[in-house]
């Protein structure tokens, strides 16, 4: 089985965090993960902008990975839109989001969760998010440290003690009962926060990543029915 994990940005280092995470709890030894870095995307996705912007060479570079590596399923590895609806249109293999399939996890593990994200600019957006996939009566609040991608990965001591001071206020504030890391920049993080501060703290990529192994093992996959039908053209006609 092998396992497109794809990081929306460009950055290397982010990559490097995201495949470790993708990794760790694969027991399968026929589980096979496949990294991929979007060389033209933007190297912070820290705004809307930065999403659509790096969603584009996300989603081609992806069906030509897909093509030359016949995979079995693709992890979207960014905690925003980055093209999940129109990969499930052109795909007939389970693709999974980081963030609608950890938010639908957390649903599942407390009365209500908190996403945890990198820039306050973030929030809005992942609020939308939050509603698109019709999660709001689930989700307690969305916060941020306010500290970008590649810091979240280089400048590992600040980063640890600013999550855990806003677990401490989510905890107190929100009524949370689950904490969601919501960034690639914050893989990695989850089982020391969970020991210091005793709640369920989700890595999206490690737990996305055992979903989609689960889809393949068990032969299921999106409906191509209505929502995510093939698209009406060629796909070579869109390019």
């Amino acid at each position: 089985m092998k396992i497109l994990v794809a990081n929306p940005n460009s950055s290397t280092i982010v990559t490097e965090v995201i495949a470790r995470s993708a990794k760790r709890k694969i027991i399968n030894p026929n589980t096979q993960i496949i990294p991929m870095n979007n060389s033209r995307g933007t190297e912070n996705i820290d705004c809307g902008f930065a999403d659509y912007q790096s969603s584009w060479s996300l989603i081609r570079e992806i069906l030509q990975k897909v093509e030359e590596e016949k995979v079995d399923a693709v992890v979207l590895a960014g905690f925003g839109n980055v093209g999940i609806f129109a990969l499930k249109e052109a795909l007939s293999i389970p693709v999974l989001s980081i963030s609608e399939t950890s938010q639908t996890i957390a649903c599942l593990m407390g009365h209500k969760y908190t996403v945890l994200t990198a820039m306050k600019q973030n929030i809005p957006l992942q609020e939308d998010l939050v509603r698109l996939f019709r999660l709001e009566g689930k989700c307690a609040s969305i916060r941020a440290i306010d500290i970008n991608v590649e810091k979240c990965v280089t400048e590992k001591d600040k980063v640890l003690q600013r999550l855990k001071e806003e677990i401490t206020k989510i905890v107190e504030e929100d009524g949370a009962e689950v904490v969601i890391l919501s960034c690639g920049g914050l893989c990695g993080y989850d089982e020391e926060l969970q020991k210091l501060v005793g709640l369920p703290v989700i890595d999206p990529v490690t737990v996305t990543v055992k979903m989609a192994e689960m889809m393949v093992e068990t032969g299921l996959c999106h409906s191509k029915k209505r929502k995510f039908a093939n698209p009406p053209q060629p796909l070579a006609e869109y390019f």
